[in-house]
């Protein structure tokens, strides 16, 4: 069957670094990106043109809802151009630690992407590998909170949708811009299941898929899976041959096989009934002496990885409180404005999502961090700022 080329589809997403501003622990971030939330759907792929014209159109009304070509393909769209695509995440390149950000992206996708693949007959590390180039690193508006689209996914996901300005290509019109709309997801699980999905179940003809040159059992390694994958989930020549860049640099068939034991330290909880203060340490000597002061033992917040992203630990001698961060940038500004930094309290990495929230009426304990999605509305509820996704646990 001739399938008809794909919509090329190039998003102002990646491309466009994020400037972030942050203020004694709080994070601020300004994109050029802009978002619409919807309850409509689409999808698309694309090659890129480098000398194309970058300029927004003005018209916001119309919005492109198809989300398959002539030929009943789901439609794909890549928000990196693979010729500026990098290793280095783009947004991070001057004030963060590269590797820290690398591998806390490869930390939030690859326990569930491990677990779906294997038990789907997929590569995790093609997985793994796609949701970066997709998503450039978890650096596009499209791939962040709340929408979690790792692949660029046009069309609903159970009724939800996120509409973003695309630049598109025919041969009539040449490069134009529309507004079009993206499958939203609750996390970036179910995007990666969306992904599955598509492989696995994308047919035009009864008993013939058309990713099945990408599942396990029809290849010798994952190299023939990105090979498949070239010209059909992108129409990029240089796909495959990047994603094996990015599979063999940070090692991602490691995730190929069944979730090894991972070793983990229990991550103990503390709370300050004079200050309200949450605290956590690993280690039972440092948690012991601070009940003796007089904090509350909760118990056990979570369990952290030995190995993984670093979570900084620092200090504020003025409020007597401490902050925690995965973030080297944030560590480097609060250090600037007086906080003592005391080390790495733990490592990030995992599926289990800690939650980071912000009191503006507190003066110490003003953040606080829980693996309980119900704390975290209940202190939403009284006042408390939602921040988002602090790290990650197992």
């Amino acid at each position: 069957m001739n399938y008809k080329k794909l919509i090329c589809t190039v998003l102002l997403l990646g491309s466009f670094a994020t400037a972030a501003k942050v203020v004694n622990g709080e994070e601020a971030t300004f994109s050029t990106d802009s978002i619409e939330s919807s309850t409509n759907a689409e999808t698309s792929d694309s090659t890129t043109n480098p000398q194309a014209d970058t300029t927004v159109a003005d018209d916001e009304s119309d919005v492109d809802e198809t989300a398959y070509d002539a030929a009943g393909n789901l439609q794909f769209h890549h928000p990196v151009p693979f010729e500026k695509f990098t290793l280095e995440p783009p947004a991070f390149r001057s004030a963060r630690s590269t590797m820290s950000v690398q591998q806390a992206f490869i930390n939030q996708v690859a326990p569930s992407a491990r677990t779906l693949a294997n038990s789907n007959n997929l590569y995790a590390s093609v997985m793994i590998a796609q949701a970066i180039v997709e998503s450039g690193w978890g650096s596009s508006a499209l791939s962040k909170a709340p929408n979690y689209n790792l692949f660029g996914i046009k069309g609903e996901y159970n009724g939800q949708s996120v509409t973003m300005k695309t630049q598109e290509w025919n041969e009539k019109d040449g490069w134009y811009y529309i507004n079009a709309k993206f499958r939203k997801y609750p996390s970036y699980k179910e995007s990666l299941q969306d992904n599955v999905t598509i492989l696995k179940q994308t047919s035009f003809s009864p008993g013939n898929y058309y990713y099945s040159g990408a599942w396990k059992s029809n290849t010798k390694s994952y190299k023939d899976a990105t090979a498949w994958l070239t010209g059909r989930y992108a129409t990029a020549p240089n796909y495959g041959t990047t994603l094996n860049s990015v599979i063999e640099t940070y090692n991602l068939t490691q995730y190929d096989t069944n979730n090894p034991t991972v070793q983990t330290n229990a991550m103990y909880r503390l709370y300050n009934p004079n200050s309200g203060e949450h605290f956590y340490t690993a280690n039972g000597v440092e948690r012991d002496k601070v009940i003796k002061a007089g904090w509350r033992y909760e118990g056990i917040g979570w369990q952290a990885p030995r190995s993984g992203a670093p979570v900084y630990r620092l200090y504020n001698p003025n409020a007597g409180d401490h902050h925690y961060t995965p973030h080297l940038y944030e560590k480097n500004n609060l250090v600037k404005v007086g906080w003592c930094y005391e080390g790495i309290s733990w490592y990030s990495g995992g599926s289990k999502v800690l939650y980071r929230l912000y009191n503006p009426n507190a003066k110490a304990g003003a953040h606080h961090y829980t693996l309980l999605k119900s704390e975290r509305d209940n202190l939403i509820k009284h006042g408390w700022r939602n921040e988002g996704i602090g790290w990650y646990g197992q």
